[in-house]
């Protein structure tokens, strides 16, 4: 495993300051103490999305996602906590050293990545060979320069079965990160390079770190035009958009992108100028990809291949824009022509043009549907397959403009649609409603007497992160963990136990690192978010510790009278129980003898 110093570690943290690491992806305002903004990881209309800047955390308190700045990097950015140091170390100019246990490889995902950042130096230096140099002529010839070839790490992969394992064998990486990697196929008669005489795309997260590769066939028969990379631990191709990573800040500037089908198609716009610009990446467009461009822009142009197919595409991918609260516009591409050849053959103003040009979704399906619409039947069809997808929307308000839309652009009444979509509703409640009867069960006594016990469990938690050090020692001294139940509580108290006896606040940044399960951070953010609003005293923390005790003392008396009655129990082990049943019930007397408040 890698190994990061605490103290680096603290540096990159209380460099990192929440609000400026939030604000790299979201739109935040100040509101009274704190900092709100529209949530990245989920669709909603209204900011529920809530950054302290005080305490160094963010906080969902719609889809409940929180946690410190290198948690958000983890999650927006999709990587492991070793490369959410590396990115923000980067940002802030930190030198980062990260050691190997001595006897321990390096961790697998560290090793994937290695193995691809020098797979791909090695494809883009293969440019230079005999073989490759015809390749490189290839990419001249379509019109790419040599520094857009250099900057995006296009390669050729030699017509070889082994010369890539050659030169990762020589590399000493494991056997599983060299199995896991994708890149290297075995079979009966040994392991054999994936990808063999094929013109090589690199393909980065919004990292920038390579994590896949496309490859394209050259001057071989081979049915197979592209060869991708299988999804790996680094890899999922439903979540990756080719080139983000150069181009979202352009994307942030002038607040939309333009999503293109093929990677020629990305590399010709942004070499002409047009920054703005991602690409599919060997899969059609995905739930994945619309909450991954939603961080950075709200607008998209969708400007697929002019012939039948991509026109198709373009309207599947617009619906499923709206769905997550996106304004798709799709802009027309000449028939036969691709964005590629379009600004290689004209330049870039006949698509700049086209893109100012572009029509909203429902415009451009009315006007391109495969639906006869001259025909009552033919228009029926069309609207019932436009409010399938409206239907997904999530936004009633949203829902509700469109179908308006949908009314003006095909001539039907409000009336009628509006009927329509009510009734597909109705039958997409009840089903839903079927399906959550079917999944719940009657809550048990033991669920129903948990309730109180939660919300105690709740306040313990708070009571750790508050100023008063007497409040905190006093759960330091009194607390057994064994009281607790929720592991999530467990595991936060534990995480912060050994801060309570300090003179400073447990800072909860320091205390959401140490929390491995994303639920458990989820918690802490919920819980301590506002707890400055709490008028903590220390008589509320010694009720809050006498009602834990109380609770387990009863708990283990019913499970120790229950042990009892099995007829299984030796008589040793009957006396044994019977004792401490007898000292168990006298702590629960002393603790009422002192006029402690129970619940």
């Amino acid at each position: 495993m890698a190994r990061i110093s605490e103290q680096t570690i603290e540096q990159i943290r209380s460099s990192a300051d929440i609000v400026e690491v939030v604000s790299g992806y979201v739109e935040l305002k100040k509101r009274g103490r704190n900092f709100f903004g529209l949530c990245p990881f989920h669709n909603e209309k209204s900011a529920s999305f809530s950054v302290s800047q005080e305490r160094q955390i963010y906080k969902c308190f719609g889809c409940g996602a929180g946690g410190g700045s290198i948690n958000f990097i983890m999650e927006i950015e999709n990587l492991d906590f070793v490369d959410s140091l590396r990115h923000i170390a980067d940002q802030y100019g930190i030198q980062l050293e990260i050691d190997n246990i001595p006897g321990q490889s390096r961790d697998l995902v560290t090793q994937l990545m290695d193995i691809h950042e020098n797979t791909a130096m090695y494809y883009l230096k293969n440019l230079g060979t005999n073989e490759g140099k015809l390749v490189f002529q290839h990419l001249q010839d379509r019109g790419l320069t040599k520094e857009t070839i250099q900057f995006f790490k296009l390669g050729y992969s030699m017509d070889s079965f082994d010369a890539l394992k050659n030169n990762l064998q020589e590399g000493k990486f494991s056997t599983e990160s060299l199995s896991k990697c994708g890149l290297i196929l075995n079979n009966e008669r040994g392991y054999f390079d994936r990808f063999r005489a094929r013109i090589m795309f690199s393909i980065a997260n919004t990292n920038g770190k390579t994590i896949a590769f496309a490859g394209r066939v050259f001057k071989k028969e081979d049915p197979a035009k592209y060869v991708n990379s299988p999804e790996t631990p680094i890899y999922n191709k439903s979540k990756i958009l080719y080139g983000l990573w150069a181009s979202k800040e352009d994307i942030r500037k002038k607040e939309y992108a333009i999503v293109v089908e093929g990677y020629l198609d990305y590399l010709q716009l942004y070499q002409a100028g047009i920054k703005n610009v991602v690409a599919v990446s060997g899969t059609s467009f995905t739930d994945e990809h619309a909450k991954l461009i939603k961080r950075f822009c709200k607008r998209i142009y969708m400007a697929y291949d002019g012939d039948t197919a991509g026109v198709s595409a373009a309207i599947r991918a617009g619906y499923i824009l709206i769905k997550f609260g996106l304004e798709p516009k799709i802009v027309s591409i000449p028939t036969g022509k691709d964005p590629d050849d379009w600004v290689k053959d004209e330049g870039p103003e006949p698509f700049n043009n086209a893109v100012e040009n572009a029509s909203g979704l429902l415009k451009f399906h009315t006007q391109n549907t495969r639906h006869d619409i001259s025909s009552p039947t033919g228009m029926s069809q069309f609207i019932q397959r436009v409010i399938g997808d409206l239907l997904l929307i999530e936004d009633p308000v949203l829902r509700e403009l469109h179908a308006r839309s949908l009314a003006s652009l095909t001539g039907v009444s409000e009336e009628s649609i509006f009927q329509s979509l009510s009734g597909l509703l109705q039958q997409k409640n009840r089903r839903a409603q079927f399906k959550q009867k079917e999944s719940v069960t009657a809550p048990t006594k033991a669920l129903v007497e948990a309730s109180p016990l939660r919300r105690i469990e709740d306040e313990l938690i708070q009571l750790c992160f508050v100023k008063d050090i007497n409040i905190r020692t006093l759960l330091y001294e009194r607390l057994d963990v064994k009281w607790l139940h929720s592991p999530s509580v467990k595991a936060i108290f534990d995480a912060v136990y050994i801060h309570l006896h300090s003179e400073q606040t447990p800072n909860a940044s320091i205390i959401m690192n140490e929390l491995k399960d994303e639920s458990h951070r989820r918690k802490l953010s919920a819980l301590i978010f506002d707890v400055e609003k709490i008028d903590a005293t220390l008589s509320m923390a010694t009720q809050c510790v006498n009602r834990l005790e109380n609770y387990w003392l009863k708990i283990r008396l019913d499970e120790l009278r229950e042990k009892l009655k099995s007829t299984n129990q030796s008589q040793e082990t009957d006396a044994t129980v019977i004792v401490e049943i007898a000292e168990l019930q006298t702590r629960f007397r002393k603790l009422k003898s002192n006029n402690r408040e129970i619940v």
